[in-house]
Formats: C-alpha cells, sequence, structure tokens
C-alpha cells in the first residue's frame, strides 16, 4: 500500500519516457502505482528494482514520488520557512522544492 506523507520502498512496476511508476508490489494495477518523474530516477534502474522514495500530492492532487529528502513526514513535527503567504494560505518549504545547483568559485 502505497502510504502519502511517508518514505517506503516502492518496486518499478513499469518505465516510461518521462519516468517510472513505482507500486508496493508487482501485481498492482495502474491505479496503485505513482510516478517518479524522470530527472529523479538513479542511473541504470530497471524494471524490478526498489527505490526508497516519499509521497507527496502534486499541484494538482496526483500522487507524485520523489527521491528528494523531505524536513519531516507524517507524524513529525518540525520548524519550517514560510516561503509564501497568499489568500488560501501558507506555503512552507518541507525540503521537496527544486534548488539551484551551487556556484564553483
Amino acid at each position: 500500500m502505497i502510504e502519502i506523507g511517508k518514505k517506503q520502498k516502492l518496486i518499478v512496476a513499469k518505465t516510461v519516457d518521462f519516468g517510472v511508476y513505482l507500486a508496493a508490489d508487482k501485481n498492482a494495477g495502474q491505479e496503485d502505482r505513482v510516478l517518479l518523474p524522470a530527472k529523479q530516477v538513479p542511473e541504470g534502474t530497471r524494471e524490478g528494482d526498489t527505490l526508497d522514495v516519499f509521497i507527496y500530492k502534486d499541484s494538482r492532487d496526483r500522487l507524485i514520488a520523489t527521491t528528494r529528502e523531505p524536513l519531516l513526514q507524517v507524524g513529525q513535527t518540525a520548524v519550517l520557512k514560510v516561503l509564501q503567504v497568499t489568500r488560501i494560505g501558507a506555503f512552507l518549504d518541507w525540503g521537496l522544492r527544486e534548488r539551484p545547483a551551487p556556484s564553483i568559485p
């Protein structure tokens, strides 16, 4: 079972041009899979491999996997930086946004 807001080990069930679909087991149906975008798929990953990923919902409310390390998971507490406050609420940095590459002096 895929759990939102937690890191877990999932199996690569299917490879597509834009990433890989992960599942809790090899026989999971399409509705029980989650996408790991291509830019985060470790080099050499094949179907049947197990990856350690964090599961969350994107801006369109779809499940998505990431290999990035979150600052906290469901059930944990932490002090987070507020990135933006809008009429619908505050947006916090919980460690999953893309960071610019460090500059080399």
